[in-house]
């Protein structure tokens, strides 16, 4: 280097501290990692040995707990995983449930940042326990199997009416249950057949395709995703029938029509409906979540 440059070097000793303090700064901290598995705790681990005063993996679970015991992870290769601070939040929720940790492996135990249901697990809930627009926060499936009663309901008494007023009253009803944005005003508890079956089919082929999806899971769903592309294709049709007999001006002919209805709810609410239900209760059940908290 020149004499004309010589003010700017750095002593060696002043360059060494330069290269330390950017080594510090570049020096990553620890890795956050994802941990799958069911949450046990270090009495049982693997496997529960539910009594009478807890029947079920969860009550036996939350009783160890109670006894001392520590939470853990069971992997999906029956390792128990320790975890090391007891205290984060969501696991007395996720307690007995397949859930997804994020956090450090740090000596040996995880010490966990988030505790958070399987992504296919969470779109399951919404189609069966919870939605955040649904009457009572409730599950896609359940609001659609209960608008479908209160449906079949005046379905059957519009098949019945003494009057063609009566018959219309009714039929004005089902749309109701049916879609209120068709009929705003009816006994039903505002969502409607079909907006409720149409999130429910929405959200099983979210399940299907997130992260955590099982064999179980794949399976079931193809007889309720049937079932529900089949209540779309009947509510339609019960809609469109309901609308003529509101137009119509001969009693008996309405009744006629109301009668075909009555049938039509029959078959929506009796069978699919009731054959998606069934096949979510089996998914639920292979998955460990019937009971688990909403």
């Amino acid at each position: 280097m020149c004499n004309r440059h010589s003010q700017f070097r750095i002593p060696n000793s002043e360059l060494l501290k330069c290269v330390c303090v950017l080594a510090l700064a570049v020096t990553p901290v620890a890795a956050q990692q994802t941990f799958t598995g069911r949450l046990s705790d270090s009495r049982c681990g693997v496997s529960h040995q539910a009594k009478a005063a807890a029947p079920t993996d969860r009550q036996c679970l939350l009783a160890c707990i109670n006894a001392l015991a520590k939470y853990v992870l069971v992997d999906s290769n029956n390792q128990v995983l320790p975890i090391a601070n007891q205290d984060v939040k969501g696991l007395p929720l996720y307690a007995g449930r397949p859930v997804k940790l994020t956090g450090e492996w740090k000596g040996d135990a995880i010490l966990v940042t988030t505790v958070e249901a399987i992504p296919a697990h969470l779109h399951l809930g919404h189609v069966m326990t919870n939605w955040r627009d649904t009457p009572g926060t409730r599950g896609f499936l359940p609001v659609a199997a209960d608008e479908a009663r209160v449906a079949v309901v005046h379905a059957s008494l519009a098949a019945k009416g003494a009057s063609l007023d009566d018959i219309k009253l009714h039929a004005g009803h089902v749309l109701h249950a049916l879609d209120p944005a068709v009929e705003p005003k009816g006994p039903g508890a505002g969502y409607g057949v079909r907006k409720a079956a149409a999130g429910a089919l929405q959200h099983l082929d979210f399940a299907v395709k997130a992260e955590g999806a099982t064999a179980s899971i794949t399976t079931h769903a193809v007889p309720v995703s049937s079932s529900l592309s089949d209540v779309l294709q009947l509510v339609d049709q019960a809609i469109a029938a309901a609308r003529r007999i509101r137009a119509m001006t001969d009693a008996a002919e309405a009744a006629g029509l109301a009668a075909d209805l009555a049938a039509l709810m029959r078959r929506i609410s009796d069978e699919e409906l009731q054959q998606a239900q069934s096949h979510m209760g089996l998914m639920l059940k292979a998955e460990g979540l019937l009971g688990a908290p909403r």
